[in-house]
Order: structure tokens, then C-alpha cells, then sequence
């Protein structure tokens, strides 16, 4: 008798979980599906939620209504429709695509922070547009460069959309990763860098082995030839500009944030400190330059006199001292991993380092150790 009753309570119990599933099943909340992403950690998103939410002004507060809810609101309130063109160079309308692909991005940001639904909707009309018409210009990828905060954008919305979005999106970015490939166009300078991000950053969004693999099994040997031992770059020497040691640092700095968010910053920092050849490394090229920003009297540098690149000298900055302010851009980046760099703040920003999303990003780390 008694088997009798367990079978009859296992038929019973096994027939409610048939017919009523979502009385035994657990659904993932949609805001855990938006992690890991190529934003933003778990952690600092849940101190800056924290921080947004208390009464009155904070330095959180002012950061985020200029530089995501002004932004994105700007762009709701405007009522404008997504316009995509083809390529950079088959836009008949004349389309701002770098200003599109932020509003992308800050659409995504803006959803993430206060669930409205409004904002992921609008960001997936700007998406699944440029989807089904846009591509990738051929040999151009430092050009194309200005999609990946789309593709960063995404990231965050990617695992909540429906399938079939997800499927044109997915489908839209794996043709211009294609293209990339394609061209087999990996160059020793800033165009290498900015194309070993894209293949990582689009692999990783994509969660496709393929392009990750791509990026990483290509690093280890192409690096050697970007970076010195004495903390020039390759970009360095052949354009004679600190503007352009750092601009190949951006890229070096964004794959570091990308390893800190999908593997930690263990990983993340082991990238910028490793020594990749000779005694080369990020961190030294960031140390090289370093006095070129803090003590320019004594380090002072006339930019593009000895460039290989001939159009440098129609440059408005040819033959003009450096000016360490026109790449603070990059030390809001690099700033994730290298804390000394807070000096850098200090002489140029008055030690803000919330004045920006980028450099917000950055100090959230350092925020617990009171810089």
C-alpha cells in the first residue's frame, strides 16, 4: 500500500511540474543575463546603482545624467529614426555613423540601469537596421573601428533580446568580422591592435571560440613587434608623436578591460605588466611616456617632425609641442590598471577622476582603496 501511495505521489508531483513548470523552475532575472558584458562588471554596477539611488547630488549622479541619461534621453526625446548606410563610403544620406553607433551604446546603458523598456526597444530598432543593410569597408578595419560601441552596446542586451534579433544582429557583426578576415590586413602598428581588439571584443560578445581564439593565438607573436623594450611603440618611431604611442595604447588598454570583465583583473593585470619580449610590456611603454605628460618643460616633444607618414605634415599639430591634455582620453582608460596614473588627474583635472563615463569606469576599481 505504501508503494502504491509513493507512485501515486510521484505521478502527481511529476504531472505538476509538466503542466506548471514555472512553479518549479527558477528563470534567470533578466538583469543576470546581462553579465558578463564588454561594459561593465557585476560589482561596479551594483556600487554605481547603489550610488544613483540615494537622495540628493553625488559626483555619481553628475557623472551619469551628463555623460548616459543626458545622452540617451536626448536621443528618445528627439523622436528620430534609425537611418543606417551601407558602408562609410555608400552613404547617400550622409550619416553620422560614429554618432549612431554611441547612440546604440548609450541606449544599452541607459537600459541596464533603469529597466525601461522604451530604451531597449529604440536600441534594437537602431541595431537590427544596421543590421540588414550595413558591411564592413574592405582593408579599412581602423576605420571601422567606430561600430565597436555597438557591438560593446549589445553586449549588455544581447542574451534578453528575442532570437530572432539576436540571429539578424549576430549575423550582421559575423559578416563584418569576415570581412576582417578576409583582408588579411594585420598590420605592426595601431591598425593591428585596433583589429586583434575587434576580432576579441566581437568573439567574446558573440561568445564564438573562432574570433577569440583568433585574437588570442595572433597576440603573443605580434605584439613583439609593436611594443620595445624601452617603451617606444612602434607607432612612436615611425610617426615621431606621442599622440600616436598613445592611440596604439587605447587599443592595448581596451583589451585589458575586456579581459578584466570576462576573466578578472588577475588576468587583466598579468596583460599589462607581462613582459612580451626583451623585457617589453604595456605597462613600460605607459611608463616611458609618463614624463612626457608630467614634466613637459623637461620632456617636451615636437610632434610628426621625423614621420614616415607623409600627410602627418598637413596636420595641424605637425611641428607643434605635445600636448599631454589631446591624449588624456587614453589615460582615462588605462587608469583601470595602472593607479599611479591618478598623478595624471591631478596636474590636468584637479584629481577628478569622475569626469567622464570612461574614466568612471577606470576609478570604480580603485574606488575601495579610497583614490
Amino acid at each position: 500500500m505504501k508503494v502504491k501511495r509513493a507512485i501515486l505521489f510521484s505521478i502527481v508531483i511529476l504531472g505538476e511540474f509538466l503542466f506548471f513548470p514555472k512553479i518549479y523552475s527558477q528563470e534567470v532575472p533578466a538583469l543576470d543575463k546581462m553579465f558578463p558584458n564588454a561594459v561593465i562588471a557585476r560589482e561596479h554596477y551594483d556600487r554605481l546603482k547603489a550610488e544613483l539611488s540615494k537622495e540628493g547630488d553625488n559626483t555619481f549622479k553628475t557623472m551619469f545624467d551628463k555623460h548616459i541619461r543626458g545622452y540617451a534621453e536626448r536621443v528618445m526625446a528627439s523622436g528620430k529614426q534609425p537611418v543606417a548606410a551601407v558602408s562609410s563610403n555608400n552613404n547617400e544620406q550622409g550619416v553620422n555613423i560614429y554618432e549612431e553607433m554611441k547612440s546604440i551604446y548609450y541606449l544599452c546603458v541607459m537600459y541596464v540601469f533603469n529597466q525601461d523598456q522604451r530604451y531597449l526597444e529604440k536600441a534594437v530598432d537602431y541595431l537590427t537596421a544596421w543590421a540588414k543593410i550595413n558591411i564592413a569597408e574592405p582593408k579599412a578595419n581602423i576605420h571601422e573601428e567606430k561600430y565597436s560601441w555597438a557591438v560593446e552596446g549589445y553586449s549588455l542586451i544581447r542574451n534578453i533580446i528575442s532570437a530572432e534579433n539576436r540571429q539578424l544582429i549576430d549575423g550582421w557583426m559575423i559578416k563584418r568580422l569576415t570581412q576582417f578576415e578576409k583582408d588579411n590586413d594585420l598590420r605592426g602598428n595601431n591598425w593591428g591592435t585596433c583589429l586583434l581588439r575587434q576580432y576579441y571584443l566581437y568573439g567574446l560578445v558573440l561568445n564564438d571560440n573562432k574570433w577569440i581564439n583568433k585574437y588570442k593565438s595572433t597576440y603573443p607573436e605580434w605584439v613583439k613587434g609593436n611594443l620595445f623594450p624601452n617603451g617606444t611603440t612602434t607607432d612612436l618611431l615611425a610617426r615621431d608623436a606621442f599622440a600616436y604611442h598613445a592611440y596604439d595604447l587605447s587599443f592595448f588598454a581596451k583589451i585589458a578591460h575586456l579581459i578584466a570583465l570576462y576573466e578578472g583583473y588577475d588576468a587583466a593585470d598579468n596583460f599589462y605588466m607581462q613582459n612580451v619580449g626583451g623585457g617589453a610590456s604595456v605597462k613600460r611603454c605607459v611608463d616611458f611616456w609618463k614624463p612626457f605628460m608630467m614634466n613637459t618643460p623637461k620632456y617636451g616633444h615636437v610632434e610628426f617632425v621625423d614621420t614616415e607618414y607623409e600627410p602627418d605634415k598637413k596636420r595641424e599639430d605637425y611641428n607643434k609641442a605635445y600636448d599631454p591634455s589631446s591624449t588624456l582620453y587614453v589615460v582615462d582608460e588605462l587608469y583601470e590598471f595602472d593607479d599611479s596614473l591618478k598623478e595624471i588627474f591631478d596636474k590636468y583635472r584637479g584629481g577628478n577622476v569622475w569626469i567622464n563615463w570612461r574614466s568612471a569606469l577606470s576609478a570604480l576599481r580603485w574606488l575601495n582603496d579610497g583614490k
